[in-house]
């Protein structure tokens, strides 16, 4: 059963179709966190790492996020630089929505390996997904990054 957990200040959430898993079955998720966030990240040490693993690395030693962007039923694993093109023009889609820097979203994405990202669903929905963001939707969150798992996870801890 997923917890109910509270709405987090400073972040808001919204979740999208886009079809790149079936339809109308929410696949992309978008996290506004407020101006001043910090991050911090833990990755793979594989030589083979996926494009938004390495952007994600690359954009983590200025330690500032404004956005979070997944999408799931696609990995972009084993895509090249088209897959590197799709997370920098993803990242930069999000960032003129948001109205931040580029470097301040990150992006992950989970599903088929070696399939080329479908880019236009995702830059075309940024500007109505930063309209739709709101606090809380965790439940909606955890399903639309779900790829084969029968139901969705969680875990969460008050401080």
């Amino acid at each position: 059963m997923f917890p109910r957990i509270p709405p987090i200040a400073g972040v808001r959430l919204t979740t999208r179709s886009v079809g790149i898993k079936h339809a109308r079955r929410q696949d992309l998720l978008l996290a506004e966190c407020a101006r001043g966030s910090s991050v911090a990240g833990v990755f793979t040490r594989s030589t083979t790492a996926a494009a938004p693993v390495v952007w994600c690395r690359e954009q983590l030693s200025r330690g500032r996020i404004r956005g979070l962007v997944v999408n799931s039923g696609n990995a972009n694993a084993f895509t090249g630089l088209a897959g590197e093109k799709a997370v920098r023009a993803t990242a930069a889609a999000a960032a003129q929505a948001l109205g931040c820097l580029r470097n301040q979203v990150f992006v992950a994405s989970t599903g088929v390996i070696g399939e080329p990202l479908p880019l236009n669903r995702l830059t075309g929905a940024m500007p109505r997904m930063v309209e739709a963001l709101a606090p809380g939707g965790w439940r909606s969150a955890a399903r639309a990054i779900c790829t084969t798992d029968n139901f969705i996870n969680s875990a969460g801890r008050r401080c």
